[in-house]
């Protein structure tokens, strides 16, 4: 859960963002895991608040059925990565799809994680996230972090070889590229949170095709 101020001030706007997360242990109470603050300069790329609410444009619809635009989904490949966290919260991570790039000046990047995910508290506790892209040599590995394998949050790990460059979330060895970053923004969207970050280091692995998964397999691209 996201709860949100806008203050005014001069030049532009302060976003005050205090991101509640339910923990594993009290599926009820939810307790504040960090507060974030961020200041933007007015701007024609910005919308601006009313009333202490930014207005969207769209409502989301309703008619359009959850299975179809699932099935129109799993016709676009995507590229595979595994999403990890570690910090006070404990080990966790993800197999996504729905990773993007920001920006490169600063860098920043994007990941969608389910609101349910076991994973989700522990990533908004930590603060820090790496998205590892993976090798086609890395398929079972993906299936792991997807969660067909029954391993469950830090027993993921025991596949695969890890290590770590700045911001301590596991780094996978040989990975096509890992991006390691800081927890900028929890973005509540629906069912989803969008984690933004703001990228601190990367590493790239040997030259070669990465995994991608579309029609509800696995391939190469």
């Amino acid at each position: 859960m996201i709860t949100v101020w806008y203050l005014r001030a001069a030049g532009g706007y302060f976003f005050y963002a205090a991101v509640f997360a339910i923990r594993e242990a009290d599926h009820h109470a939810p307790v504040l895991s960090k507060m974030v603050l961020v200041k933007k300069e007015l701007g024609d790329d910005m919308a601006i608040p009313k009333n202490g609410r930014m207005e969207i444009g769209a409502v989301p619809g309703q008619g359009l059925d959850p299975g179809r635009f699932r099935d129109a989904m799993s016709r676009v490949a995507a590229a595979v990565h595994i999403v990890t966290t570690n910090g006070p919260a404990g080990l966790a991570g993800i197999t996504a799809t729905s990773v993007a790039s920001i920006t490169d000046e600063p860098p920043m990047m994007l990941f969608c994680i389910n609101k349910t995910s076991p994973s989700t508290a522990r990533m908004i506790e930590n603060g820090v996230f790496c998205i590892n892209t993976l090798a086609p040599s890395h398929e079972a590995l993906a299936d792991v972090f997807a969660g067909r394998t029954g391993h469950y949050l830090d027993e993921r790990f025991a596949g695969g070889e890890w290590t770590k460059l700045v911001t301590g979330a596991p780094v996978l060895r040989r990975a096509a590229a890992a991006f390691d970053c800081r927890l900028v923004e929890a973005k509540s969207v629906m069912t989803h949170f969008v984690m933004i970050g703001a990228v601190e280091a990367v590493n790239f692995g040997p030259e070669g095709g990465n995994l991608s998964y579309g029609r509800r397999e696995y391939g190469i691209v």
